[in-house]
């Protein structure tokens, strides 16, 4: 289904969600042993980038397939991208694929998408002798803290989110309660009233619709087409200052993968303070390729990183902790008597 879309003409819409099974279908697999398939998935994808692309959508998308299969087996998908010729790209597709990534960093949106770009990242930056990966190393970092703000933001978002569905809820329960109520107090002669508003109401709306379509009707005489007018209900326009999303999911973020599990134990941040954090120590002179053009404003964010990676990590474990009943304090004997002379060292030394 996904190679028929993707092989034909469908709309990029179409081709987008295409193209997310195809991602789904990796990263869901990771571990299972769906190393025949990816070199069909990547090649697909590739092929579809070299032709017209109009939307970042599809092109990013397509991306994430890669990044995918990245992430599924490194060495898998290298030697599959050897293997791919591809016209009018010379030199190795692996090359082309990491530039454009790079320079497509500021597209990618979502918790997921993101997530999936800094571990695809991350990946890169384990592969200081591929030449491809050397010629960006001053990037990758920089691609990386990009998209990390965003991330910070779309999770603030998130939990903003969960927290006022919370509220709502408790909200509701109220109302229903004071409803519930209030029911039997509504009597005959004011329910009466409620429908003779409503027929007064639904007459309005049908007479104002009848004059606006004469007045269109009159004023698209001589043109070739039909005009429909119609009132629309307006509660769409007082929704429209709602429709700002902080978490800037699309619907392509309704296919879930294991990365998007709340118990998923890959956390984007920590990985990558530790794969630098080891690079750092076992290969300096790679550490100083990746870090060493970081601006002021770039070295202060990667501290920002490192430092909310340790705060997750303490979050996590204080989380197990009160899954786990709470702290456990051992229960120490207490002496019967207590000697309060001077004692015979002091901790200080004196």
């Amino acid at each position: 289904m996904s190679k028929a879309m993707l092989e034909g003409d469908p709309g990029e819409d179409p081709e987008c969600h295409a193209a997310k099974l195809l991602e789904v279908i990796i990263l869901q697999c990771k571990g299972m042993n769906i190393d025949q398939v990816i070199p069909i998935f990547v090649e697909l994808v590739l092929k579809r980038l070299t032709r017209e692309v109009k939307t970042s959508e599809l092109r990013t998308m397509c991306i994430q397939v890669i990044i995918a299969a990245l992430f599924y087996n490194p060495a898998l998908l290298l030697d599959t991208l050897d293997k791919i010729q591809i016209p009018g790209m010379p030199g190795g597709v692996f090359g082309h694929f990491v530039q454009q990534w790079i320079h497509d960093t500021d597209c990618f949106i979502g918790l997921h998408d993101r997530k999936l770009c800094v571990l695809g990242l991350v990946h890169l930056m384990q592969m200081p002798d591929n030449q491809a990966v050397a010629g960006h190393a001053a990037q990758l970092v920089p691609s990386a803290l990009l998209l990390f703000d965003g991330l910070k933001r779309a999770y603030a978002a998130r939990n903003e989110d969960e927290s006022s569905e919370e509220g709502d809820s408790d909200e509701e329960g109220i109302d229903s309660e004071l409803l519930d109520s209030d029911e039997d107090e509504i009597d005959d002669e004011g329910q009466a009233y409620l429908e003779s508003l409503q027929a007064e109401t639904a007459a309005y709306l049908e007479k104002s619709e009848r004059k606006l379509q004469e007045k269109v009707n009159k004023a698209s005489t001589g043109s070739g087409f039909t005009v429909k007018a119609s009132i629309e209900d307006e509660e769409s326009d007082s929704d429209s200052e709602d429709d700002y999303d902080g978490c800037e999911e699309t619907s392509l973020e309704a296919y879930t993968t294991p990365l998007d599990e709340d118990d998923c134990p890959v956390d984007e941040y920590n990985i990558f303070k530790d794969v630098l954090g080891a690079i750092q120590g076992s290969n300096p002179t790679w550490y100083g390729q990746l870090t060493s053009h970081l601006t002021e404003v770039q070295g202060k964010a990667l501290g920002e990183v490192i430092t909310l990676a340790n705060q997750r990590v303490a979050a996590k474990e204080s989380k197990q902790i009160e899954e786990q009943g709470g702290y456990q304090f051992a229960q120490a004997t207490v002496p019967g008597a207590f000697s309060f002379g001077a004692p015979t060292t002091s901790p200080f030394g004196k």
